[in-house]
């Protein structure tokens, strides 16, 4: 992501871009290390893969072939493997284990929000399939489930990515400006 915004704003040198692509060249590498047999991905690369985390590394690879090579293989496997792991009611399940630390403590145990960020992922990595539409109709029936801003921020953007007029997607939008004016 620096790169392209030195890049957008012409602030690169030849010596950063070369170590810059040096750095992403190896970082996709060791990414795909991390890919489990069947599907998705793993902090250690052993099965069952992890949906947050993949879908973090669908991210990833979406971001960075804007400026690197990715091949296109990777994105589509792993979001159709994302797009499998939908419940029929359009949500997704948290993952009940895995290195639960960090940012990944910020979904266990919320379907919601799990909901809207590999709905997020999948939509940045240009995955269109029935999901999407199954995903944004749960978002849009729970909403009442953001419970917080995290949560708001999370399923407005999952909603906009989808539809920048998606009135559900508007209004949580309202709700965090509100949320932010509390705090002031």
């Amino acid at each position: 992501m620096v790169l392209k915004y030195m890049q957008d704003t012409d602030t690169i040198t030849p010596e950063i871009e070369i170590q810059a692509r040096e750095y992403i060249s190896q970082g996709y590498q060791r990414l795909l290390t991390f890919e489990v047999t069947g599907g998705g991905f793993e902090w250690f690369g052993e099965t069952p893969a992890h949906r947050i985390l993949t879908a973090y590394g669908l991210m990833e690879f979406s971001d960075m072939a804007q400026v690197h090579p990715v091949d296109p293989a990777v994105i589509t496997r792993t979001a159709a493997w994302l797009a499998t792991q939908q419940n029929s009611d359009g949500s997704w399940t948290p993952d009940p284990g895995g290195i639960a630390e960090g940012a990944i403590n910020n979904y266990q145990n919320d379907t919601y929000r799990t909901t809207a960020y590999i709905l997020w992922a999948l939509l940045e990595s240009g995955y269109s399939g029935a999901e999407v539409g199954r995903g944004v109709s749960y978002l849009r029936s729970h909403v009442s489930e953001a419970a917080n801003s995290y949560s708001r921020a999370i399923a407005a953007q999952a909603l906009i990515t989808n539809d920048p007029d998606d009135t559900v997607g508007l209004d949580l939008l309202t709700r965090l400006a509100d949320d932010a004016n509390v705090l002031d």
